[in-house]
């Protein structure tokens, strides 16, 4: 029913012979071996890491290990007590509905051992470790495309209507969207999950860059008796990445049961004493979304002003067709690492994202935004100056 784009994609992700591989931006490394490039000369806007780097408090607790190492010799609390409570009493719900574990990767795949789903009803393009939780859980895919010329918002009625014609039980999409980095107002993510639930099919709803824009989460909404897990991660916002730390929200019984998929001590000391120090920092919170909101705004003119299509954002990313430079995306992804040492974000095996000259940009520093709207034109007109003037 959804044509050559679901054949497409089922034939990649429905097939148990050959294991979905998902891809993801930040591997800095891999992009230097190929290149021959010192990474420290790479900017990357491949991955939406905070460029305000960790709070004051991250580093002070890094600090502290170094002077007090018993914090490393001891085993962690196995449920993250007191990071879990501080979570939950910033939303305003009971403990109990909250799991720590050890980013978000992790609680996607509890989660999903956790609702056990036969059929998941997928929206495309989608964030790639969706479709690799589900294959390595037996579960097949569905894809539900969304389009370009939407801007790939979802439609809640529709999709509604195929999870019921697919007899779907469970559904995962992103709020914002990523890659796309629009947003669903809280009323219609919340129609949306009870419509499905309403005829048996579970919701995953992943918030991993809801901080940016917090009005719109359903963490606080969920009732006891509806099958809705909220993902969330706390290493985006925070620039804390190489700190594997998510966090989830669900009715309590399911809760306990995302919380017994995951093996014991599933987050370390120092990780959970870094979150509960970064969740404390209302400041760096506060300072973070109004710098997003600037920068996300002034690279947005910037790449609309080099003849761009961007996509509407809330996150910390933007989602860019790039048709007007005259160049696939892989050439320019190429052009850019080789010229000014800057790595973007493609999409070459997306089967939802086939033949659409796409790339998706993080929102960094002025100083790297202006790099790379410069980059671009000179990747456009064929220069071959360096736009970072090194």
């Amino acid at each position: 029913m959804n044509g050559r784009l679901g054949d497409a994609v089922n034939a990649r992700l429905g097939d148990r012979d050959q294991p979905v591989v998902a891809t993801h931006g930040g591997n800095l490394g891999a992009v230097a071996r190929a290149f021959d490039i010192d990474p420290r000369m790479l900017i990357d806007f491949s991955a939406n890491i905070n460029p305000a780097g960790p709070p004051p408090g991250v580093m002070a607790v890094l600090r502290g290990a170094a002077e007090h190492p018993q914090i490393l010799t001891a085993y962690p609390n196995p449920d993250a007590t007191e990071l879990a409570a501080a979570l939950a009493q910033g939303e305003g719900i009971a403990p109990e509905r909250t799991i720590v574990g050890n980013g978000g990767a992790a609680l996607l795949d509890a989660a999903i051992r956790a609702l056990a789903p036969r059929r998941c009803i997928l929206p495309v393009p989608a964030f790639s470790e969706y479709a690799r939780a589900l294959a390595a859980n037996g579960a097949d895919t569905i894809p539900f495309p969304l389009r370009a010329d939407e801007d790939f918002r979802i439609a809640p009625e529709r999709l509604v209507a195929v999870a019921r014609a697919e007899q779907a039980d469970l559904c995962i999409f992103s709020n914002p969207h990523n890659p796309s980095g629009g947003v669903l107002a809280r009323a219609n993510v919340l129609a949306l999950a009870r419509g499905l639930a309403a005829q048996g099919c579970a919701t995953i709803v992943d918030e991993a860059f809801v901080d940016y824009v917090p009005a719109v989460s359903i963490a606080d909404a969920i009732d006891d008796d509806e099958p809705i897990i909220v993902l969330r991660s706390l290493t985006k916002f925070y620039a804390i990445p190489g700190m594997r730390v998510g966090y989830a929200f669900a009715p309590q019984a399911l809760a306990a049961r995302v919380r017994a998929a995951f093996p014991s001590w599933p987050v370390g000391t120092l990780d959970q004493h870094a979150a509960l120090a970064a969740l404390l920092d209302d400041a760096y919170a506060i300072r973070t979304r109004l710098e997003n909101l600037r920068e996300r705004e002034h690279l947005a003119r910037g790449l609309t002003d080099l003849g761009c299509r961007v996509f509407p954002a809330a996150a910390n990313f933007l989602f860019v067709d790039v048709a007007a430079l005259g160049i696939e995306p892989e050439d320019l992804r190429t052009k850019l690492i080789r010229r000014a040492g800057i790595v973007i974000r493609t999409f070459p095996d997306d089967p939802a994202l086939h033949g659409m000259p796409v790339v998706r940009v993080a929102v960094r520093s002025r100083a790297d935004n202006d790099c790379l709207v410069e980059a671009l034109a000179l990747s456009r007109g064929g220069s071959a100056g360096s736009a970072r003037g090194r």
